[in-house]
């Protein structure tokens, strides 16, 4: 499954360097592995080029219905 999610310009930049690939989300999709994910920046609702494959979910210790997932980046264009 593909999700398009918004993000935070400055999360996003973490995401672009490296610096951060995992997200904590509430977990209204299922997410799975191997789901593919877009992101869209909430501060200027632009779409950077790339997609993302899940690597990873677990609940674990998190809060009802929060998964954190890891993320690659698998196609930029």
């Amino acid at each position: 499954m593909h999700h398009k999610l918004k993000i935070h310009d400055r999360a996003m930049t973490a995401k672009i360097h490296g610096d951060k690939p995992f997200e904590v989300r509430y977990n209204d999709r299922n997410f799975q592995k191997g789901d593919t994910v877009t992101y869209i920046t909430q501060d200027s609702s632009e779409v950077y080029s790339g997609t993302y494959e899940i690597t990873f979910v677990t609940n674990y210790e998190q809060k009802e219905n929060w998964v954190v997932f890891a993320d690659k980046l698998i196609n930029e264009t």
